[in-house]
């Protein structure tokens, strides 16, 4: 090849190429296949299992508000202790000597008072004198009284039927102040805890009224009936879950210890009055704000537009959704990353 035809051909064959690539770019994007969901009411919440813990109506560490050397300790785990029943004491001998030398000082300041008293009547000594005498018996009774609270003290007793759940100590143990010294549970009506979503707590709110019943791990295959007794109206902050607390129906015997593991089935007795809408999963998006939204496909027009939907609870492979979404809408099912405002699209079916 001739060097000034190799010149040329160098020169035309980048203009050559450029000029095939605009036109590639001047053809129109093929138009996007979606598949469609319509959207339809379901008059009846799905039942749900959670995943639950039996808990004692309520779990105390006693401890003893003074020190010393426990005595007296016999409080055994797995026992039940009945209400108004020694749990454990400490020694008691420095706390009633403490008790007897309040009383003897008591008794002085009181005789001293009535003395004062008949002076006084008799004008033989001072109104502040006899004041003085007042605050000193007084003071000596509030002694006696303080005394003979901290031999109390020394003592512990059952506040209620109280399953001993854990010794925190061992007899003969010397403990400080505030020391706990034992863990012990109110066992009369157990309860059973849970978390629920919140789509779920919105109806518990709305006074709807659940079938509950419960399967204990230790008793399987056997359900047993709940009542609700409250339930928490701060979410968890990780979870943004509320706990919520139901007991064993008044015919169920005890069936289990506190800490067992249940599993919780919750359904509706009766049709909800605002039916609910679920959609795929999948056909979930989130806008420039982070919000959820779902696509809505306009059959006159052949595009789709966002709309901005709130979710609730998660069932299988859907979503509940709570607000922003009516009954017999077309939305996007699948592949919401690729939209956009006004794409045209064509439905799955209609491509076929």
């Amino acid at each position: 090849m001739r060097p000034g035809f190799l010149w040329i051909f160098l020169v035309l064959t980048p203009l050559l190429t450029v000029g095939c690539g605009n036109d590639d770019e001047t053809q129109p994007n093929p138009t996007q296949v979606v598949k469609l969901y319509e959207t339809s009411q379901q008059e009846v919440y799905p039942s749900r299992r959670f995943v639950g813990r039996v808990d004692a109506l309520s779990t105390v560490n006693l401890a003893f508000q003074v020190g010393g050397r426990i005595e007296a300790l016999p409080a055994v785990q797995g026992a039940t202790i009945p209400r108004g029943e020694l749990i454990a004491r400490l020694d008691q001998t420095d706390y009633a000597l403490q008790v007897r030398s309040a009383e003897a000082e008591y008794e002085q300041a009181r005789r001293h008072l009535v003395r004062q008293r008949n002076l006084r009547a008799h004008d033989a000594v001072s109104q502040s004198a006899l004041d003085s005498a007042q605050t000193e018996a007084e003071l000596a009774e509030t002694q006696l009284e303080s005394a003979r609270q901290e031999l109390a003290y020394t003592t512990l007793n059952a506040p209620f039927d109280a399953l001993v759940s854990r010794r925190l100590v061992e007899n003969h143990t010397t403990v400080p102040p505030n020391t706990e010294v034992v863990r012990i549970q109110d066992i009369s009506e157990l309860r059973v805890r849970f978390n629920v979503p919140q789509a779920l707590m919105q109806h518990l709110e709305r006074d709807h009224h659940f079938k509950v019943e419960a399967e204990i791990a230790t008793l399987p295959g056997q359900r047993f009936s709940l009542e609700y007794r409250e339930h928490a109206t701060e979410p968890d902050e990780i979870a943004q879950t509320y706990e919520v607390e139901y007991a064993p129906t008044p015919d169920v015997p005890l069936i289990a210890l506190p800490g067992t593991t249940a599993s919780v089935f919750i359904a509706f007795k009766n049709t909800l009055e605002t039916p609910l809408i679920m959609v795929p999963s999948s056909a979930l998006d989130n806008d420039e704000q982070g919000e959820f939204q779902v696509w809505i496909y306009d059959g006159d027009e052949g595009t789709v537009s966002p709309q901005r939907v709130t979710p609730g609870d998660i069932v299988g492979d859907q979503v509940i959704i709570t607000a922003g979404l009516e009954d017999g809408a077309s939305i996007v099912a699948a592949g919401v990353h690729l939209l956009r405002d006004g794409m045209q699209v064509k439905p799955l079916e209609a491509s076929l």
